[in-house]
């Protein structure tokens, strides 16, 4: 109708170049002012304590109007309270949708901790009577004894992928309470290799620890748990017999802990996503794993102060990066000496 009409009238006389202007200099323009004053209407930018909010445009009746210094004056005044009002309405809507985010949040690690929970029990009984399946006498038919194997594998897979779950909900929502102790990375390492023996047959293993590594502070179940999952991560995403090794540098007050190998690597573009929950390195991959691996060994490390990250390997493959603070070892008590008679 007319209405209309009319707001599309007065949009076409707004000059946009004219209140960018004064939206980028945070400063009036046109009408009444030293830029561009053959303007009929007048730019008024609205200035929040933040950043500028957005411009007001006033046409008056009659020009002299805004030539009148009170005038000018309650129109800054009234520029600075829509400005102020515009900014709170803006983080009023950031905070929600914070809080949104974070009960959303805590809910999914609610209903996977309880799912998780629930699903350890009968999947530990699946295991054992898979097991006891397996080797019951008399001995069972070769075809039913791989049967009885194969469900014994893929009930502890599953069973695998449930603590994943479970340990990522506890990590995100600070149930996990951390063993931190001063300790050897020489130890941790070797331990982890150890757990992980049977994922790592068939592959070539080296490691590359400097003599001399000071103490560290971590927990070592958690730090084993990390090395375990990038280990079995090369060995699942490398072909039979490559290269995977492990390598420690010092790097100012941090130490770098790598996990690279020789495979085809990481898809371009992927170095962060597959640290994200239920991300994997390769989609719709047939290889077993629901994507939290790397998830959960982000958390850990985050929690210990560090940060990991892939990057490209020395040997040409996928290379990931965990590097934790060195801090300062307490100092160990002085050697008791026996007296001289």
């Amino acid at each position: 109708g007319g209405a209309d009409a009319g707001a599309r009238q007065h949009r076409m006389a707004l000059d946009i170049g004219i209140a960018q202007w004064a939206y980028d200099r945070a400063e009036g323009a046109g009408l009444g002012t030293g830029t561009l004053p053959a303007s009929r209407i007048f730019y008024l930018p609205l200035v929040a304590p933040m950043r500028t909010r957005g411009v007001l445009a006033i046409e008056p009746e009659q020009r002299r109007w805004m030539l009148i210094p009170e005038q000018r004056q309650q129109l800054d005044t009234f520029a600075a309270l829509a400005a102020i009002a515009l900014e709170r309405v803006h983080y009023i809507e950031v905070a929600q949708n914070a809080l949104v985010n974070m009960e959303s949040e805590r809910l999914r690690n609610s209903l996977l901790a309880a799912l998780s929970h629930d699903l350890r029990t009968p999947l530990t009984s699946l295991v054992g009577l898979s097991e006891s399946l397996a080797g019951s006498r008399p001995p069972l038919a070769p075809a039913q004894r791989e049967t009885a194997t194969l469900l014994h594998d893929e009930a502890l897979r599953m069973s695998a992928l449930v603590a994943n779950l479970l340990d990522m909900a506890r990590i995100q929502s600070g149930e996990v309470k951390f063993n931190l102790q001063w300790q050897a990375l020489e130890e941790v390492v070797g331990s982890a290799l150890r757990a992980s023996a049977p994922q790592l047959r068939g592959h070539t293993l080296r490691t590359h620890l400097p003599a001399g590594l000071p103490l560290l502070r971590f927990d070592a179940v958690l730090i084993e748990r990390v090395l375990c999952n990038l280990l079995e991560n090369a060995a699942k995403y490398t072909p039979p017999g490559a290269r995977i090794e492990i390598a420690a540098a010092l790097r100012g007050a941090w130490i770098d802990v790598m996990v690279y190998d020789d495979g085809p690597g990481l898809p371009h573009g992927r170095e962060e996503a597959v640290f994200e929950k239920f991300t994997r390195g390769e989609r719709e991959s047939a290889k077993p794993g629901v994507g939290l691996g790397l998830a959960i060994c982000r958390a850990i490390v985050d929690a210990h102060g560090g940060r990991i990250h892939a990057a490209p390997s020395p040997l040409g493959g996928a290379a990931f990066v965990m590097t934790l603070p060195l801090g300062t070892p307490p100092a160990m008590p002085a050697p008791e000496t026996e007296g001289i008679a």
